[in-house]
């Protein structure tokens, strides 16, 4: 870390102290080399990049998962509510045939 910060103070590029911040921001220690911590910083985007398009796919996943218990409570309540009308019809069929 003490590199870093003397890589930072010694250089007046403004890419690349903004690549060095960057690069500290991730908790990633510069070379030294323009060049190769510029990689390093986009190796690093890209990575980043993948974790969250990874969490995404996987909230996507649970929420699909969900979505077929929510359906198979719907038809469950329809079918409960297709019982309860059949069995009110033989109610009303036992009132009349019985006179109750």
């Amino acid at each position: 870390m003490v590199a870093a910060i003397r890589a930072i103070h010694s250089y007046e590029d403004p890419e690349y102290l903004k690549i060095l911040s960057e690069l500290i921001k991730l908790g990633i220690a510069p070379s030294g080399n323009k060049n190769i911590d510029k990689g390093k910083l986009e190796q690093a985007k890209i990575e980043l990049v993948q974790k969250i398009q990874t969490k995404h796919q996987e909230e996507e996943k649970q929420s699909l998962q969900v979505q077929p218990l929510e359906g198979i409570q719907e038809s469950q309540r329809t079918q409960m509510e297709e019982e309860r009308l059949g069995a009110m019809n033989v109610a009303e069929l036992n009132r009349l045939y019985f006179g109750i």
